[in-house]
């Protein structure tokens, strides 16, 4: 409660002279110059206002310096991450394309050296089975040259199995050579962790392949 005075009054020249700038200071503040008179002459209810406002103002300016640092790393920091992330991104951008390519090519790659080991396999079957026939039908004139009376029929088989057999050497060839660029290319895509021992080694000399369809041949001469 307000204590009473009577008329007495204190003379205050500076609100006539300054209305300005004491509005601004309420406007800008928070505090007007109406209370700063009613506290002065003991309002308790503006005096109460005014010293929770002091006591907030000492309490925020012990803390103020470390609030502001803190903010102030915040701010600094997360614009830095922002960057680093910005780099990143454009690092991806700039290289993601490239590395998804090199992956591509070498999964195109590897689907191409499998299809070529298969058809190496492939290759050396057939060329096996060529030699297993030959070697058949060879055995098999050798028993029936005797028995023949067509010499020109014989001359004539035998040249075209010579002309035949001769052809067994470049076929194992061009094979070792395939098995050999397997291999490297093996080694190249793989390194030391190139399965080379699971790459077929072509040879022509199969014994029991031979075996079989000279047997075959030999049931179907008769012999």
């Amino acid at each position: 409660m307000a204590r009473n005075y009577g008329t007495a009054k204190l003379k205050n020249h500076i609100p006539n002279n300054a209305p300005g700038t004491l509005n601004a200071m309420g406007s800008l503040f928070d505090v007007s110059a109406e209370d700063f008179n009613k506290a002065v002459q003991g309002d308790q209810t503006v005096i109460t206002k005014i010293a929770d406002m002091a006591r907030l103002s000492d309490t925020a300016k012990a803390n103020l310096p470390k609030a502001l640092e803190a903010y102030r790393k915040i701010i600094e920091i997360t614009g830095d991450v922002n960057q680093a992330y910005a780099e990143l991104v454009q690092l991806t951008q700039k290289h993601g394309t490239q590395t998804l390519k090199a992956i591509n090519t070498s999964k195109i790659g590897e689907q191409r050296f499998k299809n070529e080991v298969t058809e190496m396999q492939s290759e050396h079957v057939n060329a096996t089975t060529a030699e297993a026939t030959r070697h058949a039908q060879r055995s098999s004139l050798i028993q029936i040259s005797g028995a023949t009376a067509d010499l020109m029929a014989l001359a004539k088989y035998e040249a075209d199995l010579i002309r035949a057999s001769n052809k067994v050497p470049e076929a194992q060839d061009a094979a070792d050579r395939a098995y050999e660029n397997a291999v490297t290319g093996a080694l190249w895509t793989n390194g030391s962790e190139a399965k080379t021992d699971r790459i077929p080694k072509p040879n022509y000399s199969r014994t029991a392949g031979i075996s079989r369809v000279g047997q075959w041949f030999r049931n179907f001469m008769g012999i």
